[in-house]
């Protein structure tokens, strides 16, 4: 009879720890959240994208500074022009406009994929039309902002004027 008591204990305790385990994965894969696209298409995890940051950043601290006075040279123009993201989650990154239009969400299937609540799936687009580039809110819950005023209709972007999708903010650079 001990016995039995004893081994009931011992598989209800062996239950618990199987459940605790298979919580903390489910956990730690929905923390992860969703793929990113590096700047050539790949797709890759947020950990795994903030692992090569932090490679690169400390590639860039030990790069011997080779002079040490600054050499300035002329701005060069880009071959193609740019969106940049300039606040957010992913401030820094430049996606290069191409023919194409450019869709702006938090689904997989956008090209500018935002991890932010914020946004919506599908929530603007970047187009150019007749040699201009405009940017049209896609019906978004929560609204797009072109310098600080609601987008209701397609609006030609300015040079560095701040498109806000959510907390995040990026501009237009020709």
């Amino acid at each position: 009879m001990v016995l039995t008591l004893t081994l009931l204990r011992f598989g209800f305790l062996a239950l618990l720890w199987f459940f605790v385990i298979i919580v903390v994965k489910t956990v730690r894969k929905d923390s992860e959240g969703m793929e990113i696209r590096t700047r050539d298409g790949q797709r890759i995890s947020k950990r795994v994208a903030r692992r090569q940051a932090r490679a690169k950043k400390r590639e860039e601290a030990s790069a011997p500074e080779l002079s040490s006075s600054p050499v300035v040279s002329p701005p060069q123009p880009s071959p193609t022009p740019l969106l940049v993201v300039t606040a957010g989650p992913l401030t820094g990154t430049a996606l290069p406009l191409g023919n194409q239009d450019i869709q702006i969400g938090r689904a997989p299937n956008n090209s500018l994929i935002l991890d932010d609540s914020y946004a919506s799936s599908h929530h603007a687009r970047i187009f150019n039309s007749n040699g201009a580039w405009w940017l049209e809110d896609l019906g978004s819950t929560n609204g797009t902002l072109l310098n600080g005023n609601p987008v209701r209709s397609p609006l030609r972007l300015q040079p560095g004027a701040p498109i806000t999708i959510g907390q995040t903010v990026m501009e237009f650079q020709p």
